[in-house]
Protein backbone atom coordinates (compact mmCIF):
# COMPACT_ATOMS: atom_id res chain seq x y z
CA UNK A 1 0.00 0.00 0.00
CA UNK A 2 1.45 3.33 -1.03
CA UNK A 3 1.94 6.31 1.27
CA UNK A 4 -0.99 8.21 -0.28
CA UNK A 5 -3.31 5.20 -0.01
CA UNK A 6 -2.42 4.81 3.69
CA UNK A 7 -3.05 8.50 4.26
CA UNK A 8 -6.41 8.25 2.49
CA UNK A 9 -7.46 5.30 4.69
CA UNK A 10 -6.33 7.11 7.82
CA UNK A 11 -8.13 10.27 6.75
CA UNK A 12 -11.30 8.30 5.96
CA UNK A 13 -11.23 6.74 9.45
CA UNK A 14 -10.67 10.11 11.14
CA UNK A 15 -13.42 11.82 9.14
CA UNK A 16 -15.92 9.04 9.82
CA UNK A 17 -15.20 9.11 13.56
CA UNK A 18 -15.60 12.89 13.49
CA UNK A 19 -18.89 12.59 11.60
CA UNK A 20 -20.35 9.91 13.89
CA UNK A 21 -18.86 11.16 17.16
CA UNK A 22 -17.56 7.70 18.01
CA UNK A 23 -17.32 4.33 16.30
CA UNK A 24 -17.05 0.76 17.53
CA UNK A 25 -14.04 -1.37 16.66
CA UNK A 26 -16.27 -3.45 14.40
CA UNK A 27 -17.37 -0.34 12.47
CA UNK A 28 -13.79 0.87 12.13
CA UNK A 29 -12.71 -2.58 10.90
CA UNK A 30 -15.27 -2.28 8.10
CA UNK A 31 -13.56 0.95 6.92
CA UNK A 32 -10.13 -0.68 6.62
CA UNK A 33 -9.09 -2.39 3.38
CA UNK A 34 -8.65 -6.16 3.81
CA UNK A 35 -5.45 -6.65 1.84
CA UNK A 36 -3.76 -9.19 4.14
CA UNK A 37 -6.80 -10.37 6.13
CA UNK A 38 -4.79 -10.36 9.36
CA UNK A 39 -3.39 -7.88 11.91
CA UNK A 40 -1.42 -6.03 9.22
CA UNK A 41 -4.67 -4.51 7.94
CA UNK A 42 -5.01 -2.73 11.31
CA UNK A 43 -1.60 -0.97 11.35
CA UNK A 44 -3.02 2.28 9.97
CA UNK A 45 -5.69 2.41 12.66
CA UNK A 46 -3.23 1.35 15.39
CA UNK A 47 -0.92 4.15 14.25
CA UNK A 48 -3.70 6.72 14.65
CA UNK A 49 -4.30 5.49 18.20
CA UNK A 50 -0.56 5.37 18.98
CA UNK A 51 0.08 8.97 17.91
CA UNK A 52 -2.89 10.20 19.91
CA UNK A 53 -5.40 11.12 17.18
CA UNK A 54 -7.91 8.53 18.39
CA UNK A 55 -8.72 7.45 21.93
CA UNK A 56 -10.59 4.36 23.08
CA UNK A 57 -12.92 3.69 25.98
CA UNK A 58 -10.23 1.98 28.11
CA UNK A 59 -8.97 3.97 31.05
CA UNK A 60 -5.26 3.73 31.83
CA UNK A 61 -4.63 2.51 35.36
CA UNK A 62 -2.76 5.17 37.32
CA UNK A 63 -1.09 2.63 39.64
CA UNK A 64 0.02 0.25 36.89
CA UNK A 65 0.52 2.07 33.59
CA UNK A 66 1.25 -0.19 30.62
CA UNK A 67 4.47 0.88 28.85
CA UNK A 68 3.30 -0.94 25.70
CA UNK A 69 -0.09 0.78 25.65
CA UNK A 70 0.62 2.60 22.38
CA UNK A 71 2.89 0.07 20.66
CA UNK A 72 1.50 -0.22 17.13
CA UNK A 73 2.34 -3.88 16.65
CA UNK A 74 0.54 -4.89 19.82
CA UNK A 75 -2.39 -2.62 19.08
CA UNK A 76 -2.82 -3.91 15.54
CA UNK A 77 -2.90 -7.50 16.79
CA UNK A 78 -5.36 -6.61 19.54
CA UNK A 79 -7.69 -4.72 17.22
CA UNK A 80 -7.60 -7.48 14.61
CA UNK A 81 -8.36 -10.18 17.18
CA UNK A 82 -11.09 -8.19 18.94
CA UNK A 83 -12.83 -6.75 15.86
CA UNK A 84 -15.11 -9.78 15.47
CA UNK A 85 -15.34 -11.14 19.02
CA UNK A 86 -17.84 -10.54 21.80
CA UNK A 87 -16.16 -11.46 25.11
CA UNK A 88 -12.77 -13.09 24.51
CA UNK A 89 -10.17 -13.09 21.73
CA UNK A 90 -6.81 -14.78 21.25
CA UNK A 91 -4.18 -14.14 18.61
CA UNK A 92 -0.47 -15.00 18.48
CA UNK A 93 -0.13 -15.92 22.17
CA UNK A 94 -2.07 -12.85 23.34
CA UNK A 95 -5.52 -12.92 24.91
CA UNK A 96 -8.00 -10.10 25.48
CA UNK A 97 -11.33 -10.26 27.26
CA UNK A 98 -14.22 -8.17 28.50
CA UNK A 99 -16.27 -9.32 31.43
CA UNK A 100 -19.44 -7.98 32.93
CA UNK A 101 -21.76 -5.36 31.58
CA UNK A 102 -23.04 -5.11 28.05
CA UNK A 103 -19.71 -4.01 26.56
CA UNK A 104 -18.08 -6.31 23.99
CA UNK A 105 -14.63 -6.45 22.43
CA UNK A 106 -15.89 -5.58 18.96
CA UNK A 107 -18.19 -2.96 20.45
CA UNK A 108 -15.48 -0.97 22.23
CA UNK A 109 -15.79 2.68 21.29
CA UNK A 110 -13.23 5.01 19.75
CA UNK A 111 -13.43 8.80 19.45
CA UNK A 112 -11.28 11.65 18.18
CA UNK A 113 -8.93 13.28 20.62
CA UNK A 114 -8.31 17.02 20.62
CA UNK A 115 -5.11 16.32 18.69
CA UNK A 116 -7.06 14.41 16.03
CA UNK A 117 -9.61 17.19 15.75
CA UNK A 118 -6.86 19.78 15.35
CA UNK A 119 -5.26 17.65 12.62
CA UNK A 120 -8.54 17.60 10.66
CA UNK A 121 -8.93 21.37 11.09
CA UNK A 122 -5.40 21.95 9.78
CA UNK A 123 -6.03 19.53 6.91
CA UNK A 124 -9.12 21.47 5.86
CA UNK A 125 -7.31 24.81 6.16
CA UNK A 126 -4.39 23.59 4.03
CA UNK A 127 -6.79 22.20 1.45
CA UNK A 128 -8.63 25.52 1.24
CA UNK A 129 -5.30 27.38 0.96
CA UNK A 130 -4.19 25.15 -1.93
CA UNK A 131 -7.49 25.60 -3.78
CA UNK A 132 -7.44 29.37 -3.20
CA UNK A 133 -3.82 29.66 -4.40
CA UNK A 134 -4.49 27.59 -7.50
CA UNK A 135 -7.66 29.53 -8.31
CA UNK A 136 -5.88 32.86 -7.80
CA UNK A 137 -3.06 31.79 -10.11
CA UNK A 138 -5.48 30.76 -12.84
CA UNK A 139 -7.44 34.02 -12.49
CA UNK A 140 -4.27 36.15 -12.64
CA UNK A 141 -3.12 34.19 -15.71
CA UNK A 142 -6.42 34.83 -17.47
CA UNK A 143 -6.35 38.56 -16.62
CA UNK A 144 -2.74 38.89 -17.83
CA UNK A 145 -3.62 37.12 -21.10
CA UNK A 146 -6.64 39.37 -21.67
CA UNK A 147 -4.73 42.57 -20.85
CA UNK A 148 -1.81 41.42 -23.02
CA UNK A 149 -4.13 40.70 -25.95
CA UNK A 150 -5.85 44.08 -25.48
CA UNK A 151 -2.52 45.95 -25.42
CA UNK A 152 -1.30 44.09 -28.53
CA UNK A 153 -4.54 45.01 -30.28
CA UNK A 154 -4.00 48.70 -29.43
CA UNK A 155 -0.42 48.71 -30.68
Amino acid sequence: MSQSQMKNVALRVLLEIERQGELSLEEIASLLPKKHKDHRDFYIFAGLVAIGYIDNDHLLEQDNPNPNRNKEQLLSREYFACSTEERSASYENHTWSRSGGSSTLKGQKFALTGKGSLYLSEYRAKRFDRIFTLSSGILVGIIVAIVGAYIRALI
